[in-house]
């Protein structure tokens, strides 16, 4: 579980209970328009948050941002396609409209890079964003991603094939005092 938080927010273990705030945000089409999410009921994070709560060597993992003053929902973060022999995963966010441009995703994705790095021992860790998420891609960058280039029709979204950008980001090398 990783232990940090920000001046508004908190992460926490997701929870079936999260599942009506959750879909009800991304049921807004502004919020997805620029994701690859989709979703057709709360049926179908239900499904996802029980394989988060599989704990399970390659299960996702995904966590709840949650609001200091109301304890409300207002995002998730976490990793899909972990690999244990390559030591890799994916990052994946979303957050709540009402607190976009606030840069809660970039001060909890580094707090997950840094994580995902440290604790769960990730050499390589990647994110994909929509040739049309230039909100995402912003953040990625300001948490250190580097770009590798775009993956043509990666995605079906919506019954449309899309293009991606795929980011990633690799642990400093140690200097050999430090070890």
């Amino acid at each position: 579980m990783p232990l940090f938080d920000t001046a508004d927010v908190y992460v926490r273990p997701i929870r079936l209970s999260d599942v009506p705030a959750w879909y009800s945000y991304l049921s807004i089409p502004s919020v997805i328009e620029h994701t690859s999410w989709n979703l057709s009921s709360e049926n179908d994070l239900q499904k996802l948050v029980m394989s988060y709560l599989a704990n399970e060597a390659e299960s996702p993992i995904r966590f709840a941002i949650v609001d200091k003053v109301s304890d409300n929902l207002v995002g998730t973060i976490g990793f899909h396609t972990l690999s244990s022999a390559n030591l890799s995963a994916e990052l994946a966010y979303d957050i709540h409209p009402s607190f976009w441009g606030k840069g809660i995703a970039t001060d909890v994705a580094k707090g997950m890079v840094n994580w995902g790095h440290s604790i769960r021992g990730f050499f390589r860790i990647q994110a994909c964003a929509l040739d049309t998420n230039v909100a995402s891609m912003r953040v990625l960058e300001k948490c250190g991603f580097r770009q590798e280039g775009k993956l043509r029709n990666l995605r079906i979204v919506r019954g449309v094939p899309r293009d991606c950008f795929l980011y990633s980001i690799i642990p400093k090398p140690r200097m050999q005092n430090e070890r």
